[in-house]
């Protein structure tokens, strides 16, 4: 029998339940998509076709459609979308018990994206072609996608059939150095490649249904593994942070309930428990005993652990020949390349964590006790049937009328003036000031104390359009899919600002042989329809283009500044 409650649905799913606060019996083990088997592959392939059969992608793209307006933007984000995370991959345990969900080390591809064997017929598939911009290619090839209507499943990269560069791994690795709470950290993240690779892809990626493209759940899968290496990078400090507010500007701390799920952020926090029954390849399943926030660490001296690499690639002039032979997570190549690249001075700027050659690794036996335990719902019916539930009738009503909806899709939407996205003198810590206390509340404050803490943060964390109605376009909208319009797209942008950073010889006075490009910025219609706040993301984009200069001028030369090979859609 189908189940019409949402809420118990996913919650059952979810597996959790009473005994969810032990340690998981078994994970799914997720890997770099790339570096699956075939069999791997196939397996998963024919998992996420019988799933899209019996209305799951429809299902998960309604609710993140409906929720959209409350889980970005805020500290709810990486929590709420963890979450969702695991939900869809319990469905397809549902199907296969062994699948797991892949993800997409997308920094691997910065330089040049669409080239990416992720983008082609053997996995994803790549650009969408015609009017309507159908892929026609890869997993989701002639599948018909029926939320919020029926269509294709619809591309448009944002630099015709190629993308625009992103952010590189050395930018992603410096946000995870340089962020001490998850107040900085989650702006900094949903800020630069998280907006970077819904943009890059476009069509379905750029509307708040964007969960019907699978690259949304690669994509985002390796966001919450990038959440995962913070957490790790120092558990006393990371692991259990929550600072932050919502989109109405309440504080947000471990028993704060997640929209739509109700469960307590704290049961999002550990990989491998409470439900959250996961690992990722670059880290072993974290089963060990956990030690008290207030146990002295005695093994800060202790050396780092060997990590081994799978066999990488040799460098030709300092780059990988092609990064899509590349198995190996990309930090674990960067930490290496910068620390042994980069000075001191650098290091301490951009890389504080790597700084003074600091080589502590941290493992499972350094996490620190929760500092709040949540109960864990008992009362959630099984969920047995295999069809995912039927919409609420409202459903395909949530984001309003059709308006212009070109102004939500990448190649319409213009991008911010270069007077407004220039590479200015902000300061590194700058961004990473906030008035949001580090450590978070057990439970949000109430009364007149939590409508002064809104005032005082609702600027840097909200807008007031964040609660504005999101137009989506029928399927029959082709004039969404503009090609010519795509010229519009890239105006003041400027891959290499040689202007502003002219001395590029290096400290060894010879220059990079391939510059790290400034990474593309985001479209207006994206920034509003998430109710981003201009200010913030100016001070984001302006940092950006501070570290590409920096690291230029220095002479760095990133392993993954050449991308792929060759570029192909076949």
């Amino acid at each position: 029998m189908k189940l019409t409650t949402a809420f118990v649905a996913l919650a059952a799913l979810a597996g959790i339940g009473a005994e969810a606060q032990a340690v998981c019996s078994s994970n799914a083990a997720r890997k770099e998509i790339r570096s699956l088997s075939p069999a791997e592959w196939s397996s998963t392939a024919n998992t996420l076709k019988r799933m899209q059969d019996y209305g799951w992608f429809q299902w998960f793209a309604y609710v993140h459609t409906a929720n959209f307006n409350v889980i970005h933007n805020c500290e709810i984000f990486l929590p709420w979308h963890r979450r969702f995370l695991k939900d869809f991959e319990n469905v397809g345990r549902q199907f296969t018990p062994t699948f797991a969900l892949p993800y997409w080390d997308e920094v691997r591809d910065y330089a040049n994206p669409a080239a990416s064997t992720v983008l082609t017929t053997a996995y994803a598939g790549s650009n969408g072609v015609g009017s309507n911009r159908c892929v026609q290619n890869g997993l989701q090839n002639g599948w018909t996608m029926t939320y919020p209507s029926n269509h294709c499943l619809r591309r448009q990269y944002n630099n015709g059939n190629t993308i625009n560069p992103m952010y590189s791994p050395e930018y992603i690795q410096s946000l995870l150095s340089r962020s001490k709470n998850m107040a900085q950290l989650r702006p900094a993240i949903e800020f630069s490649i998280h907006g970077a690779v819904h943009l890059a892809l476009g069509g379905d990626m750029v509307q708040n249904y964007s969960p019907n493209d699978f690259a949304f759940w690669l994509h985002h899968a390796n966001i919450d593994r990038l959440w995962f290496v913070w957490q790790m990078q120092d558990p006393n400090q990371n692991f259990w942070s929550a600072t932050g507010v919502d989109t109405a500007g309440k504080a947000v701390g471990l028993n704060t309930a997640l929209p739509y799920y109700s469960d307590p952020i704290t049961n999002m926090m550990y990989p491998g428990r409470n439900g959250m029954c996961f690992s990722y390849d670059n880290f072993g399943t974290v089963t060990q005993k956990k030690r008290s926030l207030t146990e002295e660490n005695t093994q800060k001296c202790r050396q780092r652990p060997v990590v081994t690499l799978p066999q990488l690639p040799d460098l030709v002039e300092g780059v990988f020949d092609d990064v899509n032979n590349v198995l190996a997570d990309s930090e674990s190549v960067i930490k290496e390349t910068i620390t042994n690249l980069l000075p001191e001075p650098m290091l301490n700027k951009w890389f504080p964590t790597l700084a003074n050659n600091n080589t502590v690794t941290y493992t499972a036996e350094d996490i620190p006790e929760a500092p709040v335990v949540a109960e864990v719902p008992e009362d959630i019916n099984t969920h047995s049937d295999l069809s995912a539930p039927s919409l609420p009738s409202e459903s395909f009503e949530i984001a309003g009328e059709v308006v212009d909806s070109s102004y939500y899709s990448s190649p319409q939407g213009e991008v911010i003036d270069g007077d407004e996205y220039s590479a200015s003198t902000v300061e590194v810590s700058t961004v990473y000031t906030s008035s949001v206390p580090t450590a978070a509340p057990t439970e949000a404050p109430s009364g007149s104390e939590s409508e002064e803490l809104g005032s005082e943060s609702e600027s840097d964390y909200s807008s007031s359009e964040a609660t504005v109605a999101v137009p989506i376009p029928s399927h029959d909208a082709s004039e969404s899919y503009n090609a010519n319009d795509s010229a519009d797209y890239s105006v003041n942008y400027q891959i290499f600002d040689v202007s502003a950073n002219p001395d590029v010889s290096g400290l060894d006075g010879v220059g990079p042989t391939y510059l790290m490009p400034n990474p593309f910025p985001f479209t207006r219609g994206f920034i509003q329809m998430h109710g981003y706040s201009i200010n913030e993301l100016k001070q984001h984009y302006a940092l950006a283009q501070q570290f590409v200069g920096d690291m230029n001028a220095a002479g760095y030369q990133s392993p993954y500044a050449k991308g792929a090979k060759n570029l192909t859609s076949a």
